[in-house]
C-alpha cells in the first residue's frame, strides 16, 4: 500500500490544526468586531509569512492528490522546491530569531507555533522528497525559486505605509528595539538581503539533492 495519501491527508490536518489555533486565538484579540472588519482581519491573518506558507503547502497537497488543472501551477517543481526552501526559512527564523524572543504566549499559539514552524516544514520536506517527481529541476530555475518570497516582501513594504502595521518588525523601517534607534529602508533591505541569501541558498542545495535522488532512481531502474 502506498503511504502517499495518508501522509498527505496527514500533513493537511497538521496545517490546517495549526492555521486554526492562530486563527481563533488571533482573531480573538485583533479581529472582529474587537478592532477591525472581517476582510481586514483576513487580510492580517495572512499577511504573516507562517500562515500564508503554510497555506499554500496545503493548496500543493490538493494539488496533487486531486490532478485538479486549474491547479497546475501548485504541482509544478519549481513551485514545490520553492516553497521547500521557504518553509525552511520558515523553520530557522523562528527557530533562531523569532522563538527565543516570544514571551509567554497561550497554550494554543504555542502548539500552533510548533505545528506550523517546525512539524509542517518537516513533513513538507519528506514529501517533496520522497514522494514528488525529480531530475527536472536547475540551478537557472533558482532565481524563479525566489520569486514568491520577494513577492511576499514587496507586498509586506508596500502595505506597510498604507496600514499602518507589518507582520514582523524585520520588515519594519520604523521599527526601534528599546534604546536603539529604527533600522530605516537600508537596514530593512540588509536585512531582506540576508534572508533571501540564505532561501537562495536552501534552494541550491535542494536543486542539488533533487538531482541525486533522480540519479538514484534512474540507476535502480537501469539495474
Amino acid at each position: 500500500m502506498s503511504l502517499r495519501l495518508p501522509f498527505a491527508l496527514v500533513a493537511i490536518v497538521i496545517g490546517l490544526i495549526g492555521l486554526a489555533l492562530d486563527f481563533i486565538v488571533i482573531a480573538g484579540v485583533m479581529g472582529p468586531p474587537q478592532n477591525r472588519p472581517v476582510w481586514s482581519f483576513l487580510v492580517y491573518y495572512w499577511s504573516f509569512l507562517t500562515n500564508l506558507s503554510n497555506t499554500v503547502l496545503i493548496l500543493i497537497y490538493l494539488a496533487d492528490l486531486t490532478g485538479a488543472r486549474w491547479m497546475g501551477w501548485f504541482r509544478d517543481p519549481v513551485t514545490k522546491a520553492g516553497m521547500a526552501g521557504i518553509m525552511m526559512l520558515v523553520m530557522f527564523f523562528y527557530h533562531f530569531m523569532l522563538g527565543p524572543n516570544l514571551p509567554d504566549l497561550p497554550l494554543a499559539i504555542d502548539i500552533s507555533n510548533v505545528l506550523l514552524h517546525y512539524v509542517t516544514p518537516v513533513l513538507f520536506l519528506i514529501w517533496w522528497g520522497v514522494f514528488s517527481p525529480h531530475g527536472t529541476l536547475r540551478y537557472r530555475h533558482v532565481p524563479l525559486m525566489l520569486i514568491p518570497g520577494l513577492s511576499y516582501v514587496l507586498y509586506v513594504e508596500l502595505r506597510g505605509p498604507l496600514a499602518g502595521e507589518y507582520p514582523y518588525t524585520i520588515l519594519d523601517p520604523g521599527f526601534a528595539p528599546p534604546g536603539g534607534t529604527a533600522a530605516g529602508p537600508i537596514g530593512v533591505a540588509i536585512s531582506v538581503g540576508v534572508l533571501v541569501a540564505l532561501v537562495a541558498i536552501f534552494d541550491l542545495l535542494l536543486v542539488f539533492i533533487d538531482g541525486l535522488i533522480a540519479r538514484r532512481v534512474d540507476s535502480r531502474a537501469t539495474a
